[in-house]
């Protein structure tokens, strides 16, 4: 997923602090570089991430529910 399409969902579900404050990290980890935009959206759609999360405790959820949706 690209840097813009990262912003957009963020914004989208009313994280656009969250994303300007994970951005490098979100960068340098590579986290959501090989991530559709549907995974993105459906993360924020089950999950509810408090706008004070930490990026390890972002990670952390987005990790767990990337592997509960495999089959």
């Amino acid at each position: 997923m690209t840097k813009e399409q990262m912003q957009e969902v963020f914004e989208t579900y009313g994280h656009g602090k969250m994303y300007t404050r994970f951005q490098t990290p979100l960068y340098v980890t590579g986290l959501l570089d090989e991530v559709e935009e549907e995974q993105l959206e459906d993360f924020f759609d089950n999950i509810e991430i408090s706008p004070h999360t930490f990026f390890d405790e972002f990670r952390f959820w987005f990790q767990y529910f990337s592997v509960t949706q495999r089959s």
